[in-house]
């Protein structure tokens, strides 16, 4: 039988992680975040009430990116800069996401800090890409592969040397300035995203519960077709799709770390039949769970 060995390694525990920022200067804060679930801990560690720069190099999943009463998505491929509060809430729609993403506080930064001596005018950032809120644009090939290059390295290394993360983030800032400006984004309205976040949250949090997209909407107060619609803006699929595709992420993350017997991880994600279960397994993953347990194990 065929399968797909990159599919192994799409499952990710449901807990929310983000590996604690390296600072790099005054007012200067890098990480590179492995997220699993729909919020992460608030990172960097400023002061309540601080207004950041921050810039984020997305190579999987999405971000809501507020503004107002609005928000837009930033998905895998992009690079989004935007100010945010610190130790706001983020919301990652699809729960899962991996990403470089530094945080500048502009009111730290002085003549002698290494972005000044680089060159770099952190309020002229500021004003070029945020005076019309969050900003978000396609990587390209060059600025793509040097974010995957120092996720490789960091994966490796760790970086051990704070010298070559701030060569890294100056790096990163010139090219992105050197990306043509795109201003076409799509927003939408903040209720309508929240509206999304929860009814993830709620799916998420029991995946042996089988929520329909009307009961949802019912419980939620919009119509059936606004909910499916919001869900495909926000989380970047259809609501069955997505919900399905979850609750088999989870069998699979079951079936490589637990002894599980499979008709109790098939009851777990949903599913009463276990036949119903191993071929919806086997769609997803071009593997029966046996099969998909027995590599895991290898």
């Amino acid at each position: 039988m065929c399968y797909n060995t990159a599919m192994m390694n799409t499952t990710l525990p449901q807990s929310n992680t983000a590996p604690a920022c390296t600072t790099l200067g005054s007012g200067v804060w890098l990480a590179f975040r492995h997220i699993a679930g729909t919020s992460a801990p608030a990172v960097p560690p400023p002061a309540a009430g601080a207004h950041l720069l921050s810039v984020e190099f997305c190579r999987r999943g999405r971000h809501a990116l507020p503004a107002g009463d609005y928000c837009t998505i930033a998905a895998d491929g992009h690079a989004a800069v935007s100010m945010t509060a610190a130790g706001a809430d983020d919301y990652y729609p699809g729960a899962v996401y991996e990403g470089l993403q530094f945080w500048i506080d502009p009111d730290a930064q002085t003549d002698s800090g290494f972005l000044a001596l680089m060159g770099l005018d952190v309020h002229g950032i500021i004003n070029y890409f945020c005076a019309g809120g969050p900003y978000y644009c396609p990587m390209g090939d060059e600025l793509a592969a040097l974010v995957d290059e120092l996720w490789r390295e960091f994966d490796v290394s760790g970086y051990a040397s704070p010298g070559e993360l701030r060569y890294a983030v100056v790096r990163l800032l010139y090219m992105l300035l050197q990306l043509p400006y795109a201003d076409q984004m799509a927003w939408y309205p903040r209720a309508q995203v929240d509206l999304v976040r929860d009814a993830e949250t709620l799916m998420l949090a029991d995946l042996s519960v089988r929520h329909t997209a009307r009961e949802l909407a019912v419980q939620f107060g919009v119509s059936e077709s606004s909910f499916k619609a919001y869900c495909r803006d926000v989380l970047g699929d259809g609501y069955l799709p997505y919900f399905r595709r979850k609750r088999l992420e989870k069998a699979a993350d079951l079936l490589a770390h637990t002894d599980l017997k499979v008709q109790d991880i098939a009851v777990q994600v949903g599913y009463e039949s276990q036949s119903k279960f191993a071929k919806a397994f086997a769609d997803q993953f071009r593997l029966t769970p046996l099969e998909y347990r027995r590599l895991a194990e290898k």
